[in-house]
């Protein structure tokens, strides 16, 4: 039965609880995230004021608490009587939403911010907030707690200050979960705004320890210069331009400057693209994220295409130039013009800015490709070979898929040497991995048919440790065995993407154990495929559902009675065993063991199959997962002195290594 439900139902939020109540509204969360994100709202006003040219230095500092102190050396924020709105700026622009000095082009040509939400949300947000605000020789003070003005406007005429505004302030525990915003977040929001900005110079003032200064002179060329490495160009490239432009499709035909730039280089090792408008990073994409990938790739297809180097009817696609592209750009326009996605201004929807900049960037880049033919050739080089590897990829992606989709239930999709048990219950099945025909062929014959299945491989199987996942998939044997074993990878790479995730629940079998010649072929038969396990399933050496089937090496008779030795000591002790009862040497027979497919079914049963009689050991998988990476690279890997030196430290000379 519901509640009371009538015309005093209704309530509205005032003033600072719209804000209070509700952050995430604003601030996107109302988590340490949503904390950040009202901080920077603060930091955006300096940024704002400097972008325009006044002021060049933004001071951040952090208490211990929480508490943030923002600086700047700008005009000022208004703090005094305005007669239009007939009222205190400081309480239209601390106190009231929507109310901002950004919303036409009078004050700033382009800002961050553009709704008038930000300083009054943030002020909303604090336990306390404190405005200091230099203008022409008058400071203003205003004090705030809970969202609450306290006091009066504090007016201080003919001081000696340079002018900027000084806010102080303190995020509520009461409105944000976690206040502690990492130092780290500073430091990279920051960084960004000093590389899209080189006449500004910011200050990250932490404590008592030293002032961290973020300045780039030379911006966002100098930026990529210094962190791209192994470049496959020596100096970026770098554009610059502006344009007019409206936003027509959005019902605004009143047009507008639009300020476009970007900086662009090529590297093997270090690949990224950033966008900016107005200084807000474009995390979540939006136009002009897309305007530089389509442009950047159309040009260079084209450029292709005209040089002889590609099909007419062939294409690039962005992940071809992607992971060697290092790229940052910026545009810049009006705030009151800038439709951004939400408040966090992580994307932005303005059409005609996207179009704009996609023709800025493709007739720029074109014509930069065909000025530097040697370099533009080396790059088109470089993203043939992305997208043969690409297409390679995306043909093994779709045989894989539709084999491990397909699982073991029906008998025209099961991979052709696969031999089945009778019992359907994962609880009770057992698979035997084999190395070839004739083992599996004398396993068949000496397996116990109700539960036990047999999968052969042939020989040596890839080394997964080293190979990318598109040339393991490209292996027939592996692909069969995650089919038959039927839980999925636990793997994916910059191509393949999509397989079926592992699930636990879809393992086929109760024990996956491997089972090999008692060789040196057989041990590493063996390496590679636990390897191979551990690679893309490593959840089943955790959970423990992997083991090893020992294979005898010596077959001991004496009085019609056989004896199994797995090692050489071993032996030795059956031997003395024997010789103790009164056997005599002449009546002992020993010999090697065969091979798994010369083994009569008999023996092979009771030696390696049998639960009676059989010895298995499981493989465990060991807390410490850092160590096991290490070891597994060192023995398979490309820790090629590792290896060395573990070989040095462990190899026995008189250790007999037929077996």
């Amino acid at each position: 039965m519901s509640k009371k439900y009538d015309n005093q139902s209704i309530s509205s939020l005032k003033d600072e609880q719209q804000v209070r109540q509700r952050p995430a509204v604003i601030f996107g969360t109302n988590d340490v995230y949503g904390c950040a994100n009202s901080i920077f709202e603060i930091i955006a006003n300096a940024l704002d004021e400097a972008r325009e040219g006044y002021g060049d230095t933004i001071l951040i500092e952090i208490k211990e608490d929480g508490t943030v102190r923002v600086k700047d050396n700008g005009r000022g924020v208004p703090m005094d009587w305005n007669e239009r709105e007939q009222e205190y700026n400081w309480k239209l622009v601390y106190c009231t939403l929507y109310a901002s000095g950004k919303y036409n082009s009078d004050s700033y040509s382009t800002s961050l911010g553009l709704n008038g939400l930000g300083a009054t949300a943030t002020q909303y947000a604090s336990e306390f907030m404190t405005v200091v605000s230099v203008r022409d020789g008058v400071r203003y003070t205003m004090n705030f707690k809970k969202g609450k003005p306290v006091g009066e406007l504090q007016i201080e005429r003919n001081v000696n200050e340079p002018s900027g505004t000084d806010i102080t302030f303190k995020p509520d525990k009461e409105v944000f979960t976690d206040i502690n915003v990492p130092i780290q977040y500073y430091i990279d929001k920051l960084r960004r705004q000093a590389i899209l900005n080189p006449n500004i110079k910011f200050i990250i003032r932490y404590g008592d320890s030293k002032d961290i200064v973020l300045h780039y002179p030379n911006g966002m060329k100098g930026f990529i210069e210094e962190v791209s490495e192994k470049p496959l160009i020596q100096t970026p490239i770098y554009f610059k331009g502006e344009t007019t432009t409206s936003n027509e499709e959005e019902g605004d035909p009143e047009t507008f400057r639009l300020e476009m730039e970007v900086a662009i280089t090529f590297s093997r090792e270090t690949y990224f693209t950033e966008i900016y408008h107005n200084s807000a990073h474009m995390s979540e994409g939006g136009v002009t994220v897309d305007a530089l990938k389509y442009a950047i790739t159309r040009a260079a297809e084209n450029y292709a295409k005209q040089n002889g180097k590609m099909n007419k009817s062939d294409k690039f696609v962005y992940r071809d130039i992607e992971e060697i592209l290092v790229a940052i750009g910026a545009t810049a326009c009006p705030g009151h013009k800038s439709f951004f996605k939400n408040q966090t201004k992580t994307a932005l929807n303005n059409k005609s800015i996207g179009q704009a900049y996609y023709e800025f960037i493709y007739y720029n880049f074109s014509k930069w490709l065909t000025e530097n033919r040697v370099i533009a050739d080396k790059i088109i080089d470089e993203m043939l070979a992305n997208k043969e590897a690409r297409e390679n990829a995306e043909a093994v992606k779709k045989k894989v898929l539709k084999k491990l989709s397909s699982g073991i239930d029906k008998f025209s999709d099961r991979p052709k040497k696969f031999i089945e048990c009778a019992s359907k219950s994962p609880l009770h099945r057992e698979l035997f991995i084999v190395e070839g025909d004739s083992a599996a062929g004398a396993c068949k014959f000496a397996r116990d048919a109700e539960f036990q299945a047999i999968m052969p491989i042939r020989g040596k199987i890839m080394n997964c440790l080293k190979a990318d996942l598109s040339k393991i998939l490209r292996s027939d044997v592996i692909v069969d065995l995650l089919q038959v074993i039927g839980c999925g990878i636990e793997v994916e790479d910059k191509y393949i993407k999509d397989l079926p995730k592992f699930d636990l629940s879809r393992l086929n079998w109760s024990k996956i154990l491997i089972c090999t010649d008692a060789d040196t072929d057989g041990m590493q038969i063996r390496c590679l495929i636990l390897t191979m396990i551990y690679r893309l399933m490593p959840t089943l050496l955790k959970k423990g559902k992997v083991y090893i089937a020992e294979t005898p090496l010596f077959e001991i008779e004496a009085k019609g009675q056989s004896y199994f030795a797995y090692s050489d000591a071993e032996k030795e002790h059956i031997l003395s065993q024997l010789r103790a009862s009164g056997i005599k040497d002449s009546n002992i027979k020993v010999q090697r063991s065969k091979g798994l497919g010369e083994n009569d079914p008999e023996m092979l049963n009771r030696s390696t199959m049998n639960p009676a009689t059989r010895r298995i050991i499981q493989v465990e998988y060991p807390e410490d997962e850092e160590q096991l990476a290490m070891l597994f690279n060192a023995l398979l890997g490309d820790d090629i002195e590792t290896r060395r030196q573990l070989i040095d430290a462990y190899f026995d000379m008189d250790v007999d290594i037929d077996y």
